[in-house]
């Protein structure tokens, strides 16, 4: 597929199939995804993988927000893979602590004006999505508002890492609920986010 044509059709995909996806295909998804920039090449993204069905009730049990609580049947469309993203700000201070970093004064993490191993996390959740259409999956990007420390506790990830987001992975079912705000809004216009040579 045409890169141009796979951000076309990325989407997030709110109902899926209840089939399995190859564990081969999840591992070589994730093997693009950690290819995505990383400053100083510091590597500190993990990706926490669930495809088993215990394991996936668990997640859905653990974040389940009483204040929001979920439809009846939601979960019968819910992904049958999640993929946490994680990033690690101790292998980028170690990194920018090194003999040729160290003079960008990055060896800090309060240091960064600019988290980098959040926003290479962010940019590993992107290509992992256009991974997913590249491979005729569908994929969905959302937040965790409530469970995570219990999450966390459960799957036993290091409290110095930082939980960035969630990507759910899977087949899409062939009727689409059209939900979200992507269908409710307009997109702005080129000419309103496009500035040339300043604002």
């Amino acid at each position: 597929m045409e890169f141009r044509e796979a951000v076309r059709r990325r989407r997030m995909v709110h109902a899926f199939e209840q089939r399995p996806v190859d564990r081969a295909l999840l591992d070589e998804l994730v093997d693009v995804a950690r290819r995505a920039p990383s400053a100083g090449f510091s590597q500190g993204i993990d990706f926490v993988v669930l495809d088993d069905p215990a394991m996936l009730e668990r997640f859905w049990s653990l974040t389940d927000d009483p204040a929001f609580p979920r439809e009846p049947g939601e979960l019968d469309a819910a992904p049958p893979v999640i993929v946490l993203l994680l990033a690690d700000a101790d292998r980028y201070v170690a990194r920018y602590s090194a003999p040729d970093k160290l003079a960008f004064g990055l060896d800090r993490a309060d240091a960064w004006p600019v988290r980098f191993w959040e926003t290479d996390a962010a940019m590993a959740g992107m290509v992992l999505l256009l991974g997913a259409v590249d491979a005729g999956l569908g994929s969905w990007y959302f937040g965790i508002g409530h469970g995570a420390p219990e999450l966390r506790d459960e799957l036993g990830i290091p409290p110095e890492r930082t939980l960035i987001g969630v990507v759910g992975i899977g087949y899409a079912a062939p009727e689409q609920p059209r939900v979200g705000s992507a269908y409710s809004l307009p997109r702005r216009p080129l000419g309103e986010q496009l500035h040339h040579n300043g604002w």
